[in-house]
């Protein structure tokens, strides 16, 4: 059954929901919040050609931008139907693509923080099919929402590429030379979108990269197409299952932790009783100048982080610009390995114009995702990392003070404290490193205004020599802005997502924690004679929440072992 028709050109504006339902019922919102239900039980048999029209034209009324206008006003469309796959609370949300207008990128982009996985479709007809510019905007928001705990049980190797319509390359291949076959044609286009998919996604498995035709996928047809969707069904309802153990682990360990936080506050008023008034204010004093010592430290390293990161910045376009500067630098820009020498090139003035502009957007590309490069802007994220680490070890030694007697052996701190954890938002953000890379590549994506050519003043040269003149004026002319270019796209990509890295760590982790503690400290000062007549009451609490935090660990540890057991099985 299908109730979309399939376009090439942009048409969907609305967010459309697929869930399994015994009724058939189509629920749209409005961009005012406006909901209205309409149920089409009675009224269409989806079994008949009629039922499915009558369900087609209603659809197409609220989804399809270029058949009305009131589509652009519906935020989301909920359609429920009988789907078996769909069984168990599985959602399948149909989003409009990124890269098109900006409305319909906005769309895109405000659903992104309920995804657990991706589905991108690829129509391979279309100039081989991948997009290179469209991808970056979604690393760029996963990367950002992760940083501010959302999309916890989204996993980046979990994301599926459908890529459709082969049978459009076997019929662009009809008209080729006789030398070259059909599957000449699409094993090179297939080779060749695997690649570029990996480097856009670089921890996408390649078992998630599927190739079909979907017009050809039917439960009554038996071909490869129909062969590989089955096999994209068991990925996807893997994926379902896998995101759905995350969000209990997720759960879990929240409870452990909360636990766990709360242990230390009752054991630092347990503890006070052992300390002398004077004992006390001293620790107060000591832990005080710390405390706007921290403090300080915190504020002076998100102004020298920033620093460093705009200074990286400028370093890098500089460092390009100077290569591409130089003859060698120009040689490798222009006549790049395994291409046809520039100077070779059919003349043309237009496609000249043109190969220098794409050659300088692929050299700048190539040195933005070069080892020298990546390294500069890694040791960026593992200064932050490092600074999260040192206060965060700083302040449990404070936090140690305050629930440990002076007599008792010194805590060891371990990673399983939840402030230092590499489950803590930090850890996240740095186990997804590999979806950085890509953000360094918008180089690709650069883009040099054309200039007119102007004939009479090169028409008298030789061929040669007009070739010549126009190669260097126009490589001349990239140079004047690609320096600028390059900065402007670095600050976008990867200088936003360090600033709101260093801002999560300093402002926000570090700063939250530093509250916490002058908190507490003030609670212990101002309420100590009640905290220790209350002593056994506050025993009988901190025993029940040992208790809760005991289980919590436990039923964690068991799950976690339970799910790695599962994947092993399964992934």
């Amino acid at each position: 059954m299908r109730i979309f028709k399939g376009r090439n050109l942009e048409t969907t504006s609305t967010i459309i929901k697929l869930r399994d339902s015994k009724r058939v019922r189509i629920i749209t919102e409005n961009d005012a919040g406006k909901i209205k239900e309409k149920d089409f039980s009675d009224k269409c048999d989806l079994a008949s050609k009629d039922g499915v029209k009558v369900l087609r034209d209603y659809l197409k009324d609220m989804t399809d931008m270029t058949a009305s206008q009131r589509s652009a006003q519906i935020r989301s469309v909920d359609i429920g139907l009988p789907i078996p796959f769909l069984k168990g609370n599985t959602i399948l949300v149909d989003t409009p693509g990124i890269g098109g207008s900006g409305e319909v990128t906005k769309k895109l982009m405000d659903y992104l923080p309920n995804a657990v996985s991706f589905i991108f479709v690829i129509n391979v007809g279309s100039a081989g099919g991948m997009q290179n510019d469209r991808l970056p905007e979604i690393l760029k928001s996963i990367v950002l929402l992760q940083m501010d705990n959302e999309m916890p049980c989204f996993d980046p190797q979990d994301v599926i590429f459908i890529t459709n319509k082969w049978d459009t390359i076997e019929s662009n291949a009809e008209g080729s030379d006789e030398n070259s076959s059909d599957d000449d044609d699409v094993t090179k286009t297939w080779e060749a979108l695997k690649a570029t998919i990996k480097q856009n996604w670089p921890t996408v498995r390649e078992e998630n990269i599927y190739k079909m035709n979907l017009k050809d996928v039917s439960p009554e047809k038996s071909n490869a197409s129909s062969t590989e969707f089955v096999k994209f069904q068991a990925a996807l309802k893997s994926t379902a299952t896998k995101a759905e153990h995350i969000r209990v682990l997720q759960h879990l360990r929240f409870l452990k932790d909360l636990m766990t936080n709360i242990s230390k506050g009752l054991h630092a008023r347990l503890e006070l009783g052992q300390k002398s008034e004077k004992d006390q204010q001293e620790l107060v004093e000591a832990h005080q100048k710390k405390i706007n010592m921290l403090t300080d430290e915190c504020a002076q390293r998100n102004d020298l982080l920033r620093r460093k990161t705009k200074r990286t910045i400028a370093e890098t376009a500089q460092a390009c610009y100077d290569y591409m500067l130089t003859p060698a630098g120009k040689e490798r820009v222009l006549n790049p390995p395994g291409s046809t020498s520039i100077l070779k090139i059919e003349w043309q003035p237009n496609v000249f114009t043109e190969k220098v502009q794409k050659r300088v957007a692929m050299y700048v590309s190539e040195y933005l995702q070069s080892k020298d490069v990546l390294q500069k802007f890694g040791k960026l994220k593992e200064e932050v990392a490092s600074f999260y680490q040192k206060v965060s070890s700083d302040l449990s030694e404070i936090e140690t003070g305050w629930i440990q007697r002076k007599a008792s052996k010194k805590l060891t701190l371990s990673t399983d404290d939840p402030e230092i954890s590499t489950a803590s938002v930090v850890g996240i953000v740095l186990a997804t490193s590999p979806l950085w890379l890509p953000l360094l590549a918008t180089g690709v994506g650069l883009t040099i205004a054309a200039s007119p050519i102007i004939f009479p003043v090169i028409k008298f040269l030789g061929r040669d020599k007009r070739k010549q003149k126009l190669i260097d004026e126009e490589y001349n002319r990239c140079l004047s802005s690609v320096k600028d270019s390059i900065r402007s796209e670095l600050e976008s990509n990867q200088g936003n997502v360090i600033y709101k890295l260093v801002d999560k760590v300093t402002d926000d982790l570090l700063l939250r924690r530093i509250q916490y503690l002058q908190k507490m400290i003030n609670q212990l000062m101002k309420s100590r004679e009640e905290i220790i007549s209350n002593v056994d009451t506050i025993t009988d609490l901190a025993n029940k929440i040992q208790i809760i935090k005991e289980s919590a660990t436990e039923t964690l540890d068991l799950f976690t072992k339970e799910m790695k057991a599962a994947e092993t099985g399964v992934y």
